[in-house]
């Protein structure tokens, strides 16, 4: 793991760390709905955004900040919120409504978009990159020969994770020995990064490992555009809308500030991007690259609960049934199967550039927590206070 200050200009970082374990911590959930009928027959709800708020304020207390902490009960109908700290350092109070940076935690979108594509027969789930993208057949290594956007999207490719600052230098390096100019396109930069990922030595066994991976997400971004003849972002957008969603990639104005630190007290704004990689920075949007604010992110997660609810959704079938059937400790297609108290649950973490989030959906859909930070903070031994943070504060809140 990098330092901090590496970390600034890192434009692969993208952390989802284990949350299994400690998740299985909570002594409880709560099953309830969230409109007004529900908070009447269930009375814990009454005081949610105050049990909500006060765990924004135990997570700035400890050095983060701002938190959001947000839940979304089984009727979907509203969105509970408790908001503390700064939206930056010694500006305005976080109000709830920023737009924060969701990185990792939008591989589900990747990840449903690339399964609606599927069934509508522009690839399939066991398409191999080299099928899609014959430029890779020269280049990749032999073990990825047979690995399937399945793979890829199950972090079962063997790729290489591509999330430390090291692999700016391997990236610059392979750029070198190209003699044609680098692409102008956004879809061609991220087929370059494709080649150079397929051309990476395997760290696991292709097809059978679990690792997690950023470039398995870009080599499916560059299949699913040879597939459609259309850049990623302009079909995420496409589809997106269609189901009352608004993703953006470039930092909005009324976004929060980012922070980060290796503890609170070393907590600095995190600076842009150079220009000569931003385009480069930008090619990774299937890996994660979404900004969003809360109440965005909460419609995506409610499309979620009602699918899994069995009620009427605009999600993939097949996206779902994977959903439904992911058992404990195993990951897809943007989740991670847990359990917390007996009861089955899908959970996520996401960092980059200065933010932080984590999110609790219950497999059947009933609840839906998840907590956004502006602060990301990691430790010398790569463990993350600020993730730390959130984490208990999701389980006190799960625990009532």
């Amino acid at each position: 793991m990098s330092s901090p200050n590496e970390r600034r200009t890192a434009p692969f970082v993208s952390i989802f760390l284990g949350l299994t374990a400690a998740l299985c911590l909570a002594a409880g959930l709560s099953a309830c709905g969230g409109a007004e009928g529900d908070e009447l027959r269930n009375p814990l709800l009454l005081t949610e955004n105050q049990a909500l708020r006060e765990r924004a304020e135990a997570s700035v207390a400890e050095g983060l900040v701002g938190a959001v902490y947000a839940s979304q009960q089984a009727s979907t109908d509203k969105l509970y919120l408790g908001v503390a700290g700064k939206a930056a350092v010694g500006g305005a109070a976080l109000q709830g409504s920023e737009m924060f940076q969701l990185a990792s935690l939008s591989k589900a979108m990747t990840a449903a978009l690339l399964a609606h594509w599927v069934e509508q027969g522009r690839l399939r789930w066991d398409s191999r990159p080299a099928e899609l993208l014959p430029e890779l057949a020269a280049m990749q290594q032999g073990a990825y020969a047979s690995v399937t956007l399945a793979q890829l999207l199950d972090h079962r490719s063997g790729l290489p994770a591509l999330n430390e600052s090291a692999d700016l230098d391997k990236l610059a390096d392979y750029l070198q020995t190209r003699a044609e100019a680098p692409p102008a396109t956004e879809s061609g930069r991220r087929l370059w990064l494709a080649q150079w990922a397929m051309s990476l030595a395997p760290v696991a066994k292709p097809g059978q490992d679990f690792l997690y991976s950023n470039a398995g997400y870009i080599v499916a971004g560059a299949m699913l555009e040879a597939a459609t003849g259309q850049d990623f972002e302009t079909l995420m957008r496409q589809w997106a809308q269609a189901r009352g969603l608004q993703p953006t990639w470039l930092k909005p104005a009324q976004a929060a500030t980012g922070y980060e630190g290796a503890s609170a007290a070393q907590l600095q704004p995190v600076s842009e991007y150079p220009p000569e990689l931003q385009p480069w920075v930008d090619a990774i949007k299937p890996a994660g690259d979404v900004w969003m604010s809360p109440a965005g992110y909460a419609r995506w997660l409610a499309e979620h609960q009602r699918a899994l609810q069995g009620r009427a959704h605009q999600l993939p079938p097949a996206y779902v049934q994977r959903l439904r059937e992911l058992k404990q400790g195993d990951y897809a297609l943007g989740w991670e199967g847990s359990q917390i108290n007996g009861r089955k649950a899908l959970i996520h973490s996401g960092a980059d550039k200065g933010f932080m989030g984590l999110v609790v959906l219950e497999q059947d859909g009933r609840s839906a927590y998840f907590a956004l930070s502006n602060t990301l903070g990691v430790r010398a031994d790569g463990s993350s206070w600020v993730l730390d943070s959130l984490n208990r504060g999701l389980i006190q809140l799960l625990s009532r």
